[in-house]
């Protein structure tokens, strides 16, 4: 009797105590923060549980939610809180009202909003507090009033898709305070570009623009903050010339054929010239390039030939060429002239010959990337980052363990200014005795320091 109605009644009591467990289960992972990061809506609690999982646990920089389609300003508002700086993007939200953008506004991180296509004006002014990057991706046209509210915005306003500018939209949306940013709009007129130069913020960056006339150029240099070209296919003299003309930095890129006119022309500019795609400078060039007399920025260039860093070292400024990780001697020998400041912050890599000739330049020289090398066994080398930084830090030697470990400490013990090596960890009794002859250098207490035998040569 027992064993016959005793199958069927543990099967009931299974499923009567089962039940609610499973249930609880599967609500739980409903909930959980990988379910809910697909989910095409979210209620407050998934969308704080959201930012906590990625932002405080994970510590991710981005939240991606790629099928949230709605969003009410309660979800808004938990999303973007608390104010960490990370980035937010909602691909698949396609519209908003003026209280959800308020809400997102809340948020100092970067905002993407590629979808939305349309706004209206009250939407666009409520982003008003917003202080990050806004990509409004999926807006094609602006006309005047959408403009004069998105120009409320306070960080880095970017407009990707918009093909197209009228004179009035830019006169409006040229009161933003900060950054403006058009990658999609591959021509601008006249009128519109006179318009877009009355902006008084940071920068203005013109990404789709492939051309440039002189009239529009001319246009444009009225502008006062930064202006970005960087897709250039083409860059007539007289354009160039008219650039010269703007009063703040100038960054251009692109495929453009740099010639001795057109770097003679854009030499004629007085503040900072970036140019961040040229990874070779014939001499002819750089010897154009050279009358500049602002900051001569010339990030690409990942190599210099001697003939060409001598007709550089002939700059009067900052001379910026952080896409350096080596310098033969004769580069090095030839920019030890330059009267100004150098900039060769990625350098990696430099021969004693080298670091002596860059000791005589007369002016400060960026380092950092030295700074940062983990063995100093050259005693040039350390002369120089002495001799060329006030304030010298070293966290990554932990060793001076080499036959030229006290010719390094001695240079640097004799550099002009205070230097530290904190995570020293091993070194010499001689090493540590230079070190400290003048209390200059900063190391670990002794007592943590090991003491190494004193090296042999050839070892």
């Amino acid at each position: 009797m027992v064993a016959r109605f005793g199958g069927p009644f543990l099967v009931v009591l299974a499923v009567v105590i089962a039940g609610p467990s499973r249930a609880r289960a599967s609500e739980e992972a409903s909930a959980s923060p990988a379910n809910a990061i697909l989910a095409a809506d979210l209620t407050v609690a998934e969308a704080k549980t959201i930012v906590h999982d990625l932002v405080h646990r994970q510590k991710s920089w981005e939240i991606l939610l790629p099928n949230l389609a709605t969003l009410t300003p309660e979800v808004a508002e938990a999303l973007a809180r608390p104010r960490e700086c990370y980035r937010l993007s909602l691909p698949a939200v396609e519209s908003l009202t003026p209280d959800t953008a308020r809400a997102l506004a809340l948020r100092t991180g970067d905002l993407d909003l590629p979808a939305v296509s349309a706004i209206t004006p009250e939407t666009a002014a409520a982003f008003a507090k917003h202080k990050g990057h806004l990509d409004l991706g999926g807006l094609a046209t602006l006309d005047a009033d959408v403009a004069a509210g998105l120009a409320r915005h306070s960080g880095h306003l970017c407009l990707s898709s918009l093909s197209e500018l009228s004179p009035e939209a830019a006169a409006a949306i040229a009161r933003q305070g900060r950054h403006l940013s058009f990658p999609g709009l591959t021509q601008v007129s006249v009128d519109a570009a006179r318009a877009l130069a009355r902006h008084r913020g940071k920068s203005l960056s013109l990404a789709g623009l492939t051309s440039l006339s002189a009239d529009v150029a001319a246009a444009l240099a009225a502008h006062e903050g930064e202006l970005i070209l960087p897709q250039l296919a083409e860059l007539p003299v007289d354009a160039a010339a008219a650039l010269a003309q703007h009063a703040g930095p100038v960054t251009l890129d692109g495929p453009f054929t740099l010639t001795p006119e057109i770097a003679a022309s854009l030499a004629g500019h007085r503040s900072t010239l970036t140019l961040t795609g040229r990874s070779h400078l014939p001499p002819e060039v750089a010897l154009a390039l050279a009358e500049h007399q602002g900051t001569l920025s010339l990030p690409g260039v990942g190599a210099l030939a001697a003939d060409v860093a001598s007709a550089l070292s002939l700059h009067r400024g900052v001379l910026c060429l952080p896409g350096l990780m080596t310098l033969t001697y004769g580069a090095a020998e030839a920019l030890s002239i330059h009267q100004g400041t150098l900039v060769l912050s990625g350098l990696m890599m430099l021969e004693p010959g080298a670091a002596a000739a860059l000791l005589r330049h007369a002016g400060d020289i960026d380092l950092y990337q030295l700074t940062q090398t983990s063995r100093l066994d050259s005693a040039e080398v350390a002369g120089l980052l002495a001799g060329k930084t006030p304030l010298l830090t070293l966290p990554n030697v932990q060793r001076l363990d080499t036959f030229e470990a006290a010719a390094v400490a001695g240079a640097l013990a004799d550099g002009p200014g205070a230097v530290s090596i904190p995570n020293l960890k091993a070194a010499t009794a001689e090493t540590l005795t230079i070190l400290l002859s003048r209390g200059n250098v900063s190391i670990p207490s002794l007592d943590a320091v090991e003491l190494l035998p004193e090296p042999q040569p050839g070892r």
